[in-house]
């Protein structure tokens, strides 16, 4: 019995045992220890490791080892900043070594499209896509748009006018040719809504991807003609918080200033003009003369240098900080960020008034906030939360007319200082006897000062807000990789201003004649007994602009393999209401499918349509079907490949076709009969009663629709010598129907304002290279080398217009750019000129313009059409449009362990720009009779300088044969520019691992250092008519100094 009992006992007790076995192995820890590398074997210190779900964690040392204690079944976590995060769980092993890869290489492979995510390896579709890592290496100041130059082929961004606070009024973006003689802006979506991205912290950005081709876009539907830009902004990761701080100080100066004549050689000018034009007792004196040369009395022959005294350096500051983290519920990215920019005028502080210190000068403070949250409620359903917005307040002297700082008067100056009353005593005038008097030369216009500053100033401020929530589901237990989601999205903006004005400036004029002061209120009205009349300030802050906008979305997605086979499918229905300041609402809905299809992504099918509407048209033609469908070949995945092309590592060829629409730019209620009271009033009876007369407006078009772009894309991707070298080629073709217009060949006799009609039709086509080199010699060492390059021509196809009207003049076979500035106040075509007049009997060989006779010197004029007069049905239109038709690119990195070096170049070619009014401004001396001439203006036509650039020169620009719309007036707008330097060098050693800082960049950029172009008179190419003509603010070139410090 005993032996039993106690074999009993001894059953029971290694049953016991077993059972308690895999509890007391699960609660036994192990130490796991290893190193942590990048994709190059580097190793990588700061690496923060933790065991999920846990607080116990350890950061890798500077050789990039660890030591952790963790449970067999337990997940370390791996995470850093730029990285991808990984997870492993541990086993019974004791040594983990890790590989991270880089978050921007994460992003290249997966590229962002309409309503989702493709491989890059499986995308049939035209796209281009850049990181927000990329976008942060070039300093644009206050508009992030003007970072894309020359970064993504097929993308054009002109910037015109960089005035702080107001860069993106300015911003022309074009992707690929302008194919509409509307709109040809593209559809800009922010994480998948519809809104601008001016005011996004370039810190927020994750990646921004440019749709091209129809397949594409076609999912847009009426939206979706012109392009679409799609910016997706960061989001959290899950492990430990990781804290960025970046700091930025940038000092900035004009670009390109022009260049002008000192008095003296102004004056002898003026001399040379007034004999031309046989003004002889106008001619400037030998004893004036003599004084302009010797400076000896500058306040009554002055010689001022406009643009040393208005241009001074200046500073802007960025900063912002961000943090991101997350566990396996709920992951974060919060971003607040602070952005001032300065003025370069110099001239701000001069006037009567004082205000909260910053007086008339141009300024700009914006503040942005982002906290994008992403819930996993469950295995099965996430929850997305963005939240974001800005505010903003810029500040900006009364600047109507700006275009007179750019032609002032060399013998004028600003103000004359308190030296001048001293020298020049006056006992007449009894204000302003102490300090400065502003200058007024009643013979050449107003108060020197007025519009920068002399009319007082404007405040401005805006606030944005943009909410968004996603729930999504998944649906497996119905089929595997079903899922849905329902997103809605709140997005409002408000701006306001408040004006501050001075009623008007008193200046004074010093006459050199006798020595006399006189006072003159702004407009040269003599004044000697008002005083100085002071800023108001009480005036009520206005609301400028508001609009509102709400977007929901319902979304069907499904993603599937069959073994070799991968089948993804996307349905959408959506709704978006818009309302503006004082405007009815307006709607859009529209409803997308999509699938594709690939087998061993090797062989590549998509197809969509989009049945989308607008109700900008008559009920019954608001809505429209737009498909798409796209083919793709893998050659490189093929066996016979591989064996026969070893070095020829990838090609893919794609091939796709679409009908997309377009409704930029229509106005509503076209289909709408209209009445509207008329501008006289008719009497009936006795005595006289007078009623007011009721006209008809526009012809309603009943019939109106949309345009539409039929597009098709034939794209090759390559890659050489194990992917060292990749070569990238689309071509397309667009052809664009039903262009809504005016049609001008109705007669004005019918009786109605205008007739419209989907008449129009246009061409385009083009060809966009991507070049890239990317090679590393050794784990230090790496070279990257880049170049892009997009060339398009688009012509009007057909146009509603008279029979009558000249091919020369007529809209049809023009370039589109072109053909739509035709008509317009800053007109495309041009006169032809056959050079200069060389002696007088050439003024009675060629027929003459209208206007001022002609001199030997002047333009002799070309009667294209033979008629036996030069007028406006002998112009000509240029060969190459405003928006260029040739971009190019290029970029160069090297890497060498922590530093890094930068260097990008951007240029532009087939552009010209139209002076508008043949060159009313700048183009020629003395505009509005003022004593100004470029240095540039010395090669002039004179006996002695036949073959000169300009003609002749006359007392006034604009009172003269040459001023007229002719081919000189049309400027070539090429240039070539040093677009960005940047070097940058990475600390990271134990010294800041111990007080909690992983790593810390020091970064220094220059931007727009340098510009190559053919236009001689001055002023950066990029600006507004080249930076002439109307006065634009100038662009920046920068230096900037960044700090970013990773906790």
């Amino acid at each position: 019995m005993k032996p039993d009992f106690i074999t009993k006992v001894r059953l029971h007790a290694w049953m016991c045992l077993f059972l308690l076995l895999p509890l007391t192995a699960a609660g036994q820890q192990i130490t796991v220890t290893g190193t942590v590398v990048d994709e190059f074997g580097e190793t990588l210190p700061g690496v923060t490791v933790v065991v999920e779900g846990t607080t116990r964690g350890v950061s890798t040392d500077i050789d990039g080892k660890y030591s952790i204690n963790a449970s067999p079944g337990e997940v370390l976590v791996f995470s850093s900043v730029g990285m991808n995060n990984q997870r492993i769980t541990v086993g019974s092993q004791t040594v983990i070594n890790v590989t991270l890869v880089e978050t921007t290489a994460e992003i290249e492979s997966v590229v962002v499209v309409g309503y989702g995510v493709q491989k890059k390896e499986t995308v049939v579709g035209a796209v281009s896509q850049i990181s927000g890592e990329r976008l942060k290496d070039i300093k644009m100041g206050g508009a992030v748009e003007n970072s894309l130059q020359g970064i993504l082929p097929g993308m054009v961004v002109l910037m015109q006018d960089a005035t702080p606070g107001e860069e993106s009024k300015s911003i022309t973006m074009q992707i690929r040719a302008g194919a509409s003689m509307g709109s040809n802006s593209p559809l800009i979506l922010v994480d998948g809504v519809e809104r601008p991205f001016t005011n996004l912290d370039p810190e927020e950005i994750s990646s921004i991807s440019i749709l091209k081709d129809a397949s594409a876009t076609a999912v847009y539907g009426v939206k979706g003609a012109n392009g679409v830009v799609i910016v997706n902004t960061k989001r959290g990761s899950e492990g430990a918080l990781q804290l960025d701080f970046t700091a930025e100080t940038s000092l900035k100066m004009a670009t390109r200033l022009p260049e002008y004549m000192n008095s003296y050689e102004t004056m002898l000018l003026r001399n040379e003009a007034y004999k031309n034009d046989g003004k002889w007792s106008s001619l400037i004196s030998d004893e004036a003369l003599e004084h302009y040369r010797t400076g000896d009395s500058p306040y009554l022959y002055p010689d001022f240098d406009w643009m040393d005294f208005y241009f001074k350096p200046a500073f802007d500051q960025n900063y912002n900080i961000n943090a991101r983290g997350g566990n396996a519920f709920v992951k974060y990215f919060v971003s607040l960020g602070y952005l001032n920019e300065s003025d370069i005028f110099d001239v701000g502080s001069i006037f009567p008034y004082k205000f909260e210190k910053k007086d008339a000068s141009y300024w700009h403070n914006r503040y942005t906030f982002r906290n994008n949250l992403d819930f996993n409620l469950t295995k099965s359903t996430k929850l997305t939360v963005n939240l974001a917005g800005n505010i903003k307040v810029w500040n900006k002297p009364v600047d109507d007319y700006t275009q007179e700082q750019w032609y002032e008067a060399v013998t004028a100056l600003p103000y004359y200082p308190a030296e001048a009353l001293e020298q020049f005593p006056d006992d007449k005038i009894p204000y302003d006897q102490d300090g400065i008097r502003y200058f007024e030369n009643p013979q050449q216009g107003e108060v020197r000062l007025m519009w920068i500053g002399g009319m007082g100033f404007r405040r401005n401020k805006s606030n944005g807000v943009a909410t968004d929530v996603n729930l999504e589901q998944k649906l497996d237990f119905i089929t595997e990789g079903l899922s849905a989601s329902v997103f809605y999205s709140f997005n409002n903006n408000n701006e306001y201003r408040k004006e501050y004005p001075l009623d008007y400036l008193f200046g004074y004029y010093l006459n050199p004649a006798d020595s006399t002061w006189s006072r003159y209120t702004n407009w040269q009205v003599l004044d000697y007994d008002t005083p100085q009349p002071k800023l108001t300030t009480s005036r009520n802050e206005s609301l400028q602009s508001a609009s509102r906008s709400v977007y929901y979305k319902g979304q069907l997605d499904y993603a599937r393999s069959f073994g070799r086979h991968n089948v993804t499918g996307v349905g959408v229905f959506s709704r978006r209401q818009y309302r503006g300041i004082s405007s009815f609402p307006s709607y859009e809905e529209n409803w997308v499918a999509r699938g594709t299809y690939n087998y061993n992504e090797k062989y590549l099918f998509e197809a969509s349509i989009a049945y989308t509407g607008s109700e900008k048209f008559a009920p019954g033609l608001r809505f429209g079907a737009f498909p798409s469908f796209a083919l793709g070949w893998v050659g490189s995945e093929e066996g016979f490949w591989k064996d026969k092309m070893p070095w020829f590592n990838y090609f893919k060829t794609r091939f796709s076709w679409g009908m997309v629409g377009s409704d930029a730019g229509i106005a509503r209620w076209l289909y709408i009969s209209e009445y509207t009271n008329g501008s006289d009033s008719q009497g009936f009876g006795y005595p006289m009663t007078w009623y007011p007369s009721i006209q008809e407006g526009t012809i309603p078009v009943t019939d109106a629709t949309w345009e539409t772009a039929q597009k098709a894309n034939l794209g090759f991707e390559m890659g050489f010598f194990k992917n060292k070298v990749t070569l990238n080629v689309d071509l397309y073709d667009e052809h664009r129907r039903d262009i809504l217009q005016t049609r001008r060949s109705v007669p004005s006799w019918v009786g109605v304002s205008s007739i419209s009609g989907n008449s129009g039709e246009t061409k385009a086509h083009g060809v966009e290279v991507e070049l890239g080199y990317n090679h590393s010699f050794s784990r230090d060492f790496t070279i990257q080398l880049r170049g892009i390059m997009s060339a398009n021509e688009s012509r009007v196809v057909s146009y509603d217009e008279p029979d009558a009207k000249p091919a020369n003049i007529s809209l049809e076979g023009k370039p589109v750019g072109v053909a739509q500035r035709m008509g317009g106040y800053t007109p495309a075509s041009a006169i032809q000129d056959g050079g200069f007049y060389q002696s007088f009997d050439e003024l009675f060989m060629w027929p003459l313009a209208s206007g001022p006779q002609p001199i030997v010197g002047d333009f002799k004029y070309i009667d294209y059409n033979g008629d036996g007069f030069v007028n406006d049905l002998d112009r000509i239109v240029p060969r190459n449009p405003y928006v260029p038709a040739f971009t190019w690119g290029a970029n160069l990195a090297a890497i060498y362990k922590n530093l890094t070096m930068r260097v990008d170049f951007y240029g532009i070619g087939s552009t010209t720009y139209a002076m508008r009014q043949g060159g009313m401004f700048y183009l020629y001396p003395f505009t509005q009779n003022k004593d100004n001439a470029m240095t540039a203006h010395a090669n002039h036509w004179t006996p002695d300088n036949r073959n000169a650039e300009w003609p002749a020169v006359h007392a006034m620009a604009t009172d003269q044969y040459n001023y007229l719309g002719n081919e000189f007036s049309i400027v070539d707008g090429r240039y070539t520019r040093l677009k960005n330097v940047a070097i940058s060098y990475r600390l990271e050693n134990d010294p800041l691992q111990k007080v909690g800082i992983r790593q810390v960049d020091l970064t220094l950029t220059g931007t727009n250092l340098a510009t190559w172009t053919p236009f001689k008179l001055g002023g950066d190419p990029e600006g507004f008519n080249s930076g002439v003509d109307f006065g634009a603010y100038p662009m920046m070139k920068r230096f900037t100094f960044e700090v970013r410090m990773t906790f």
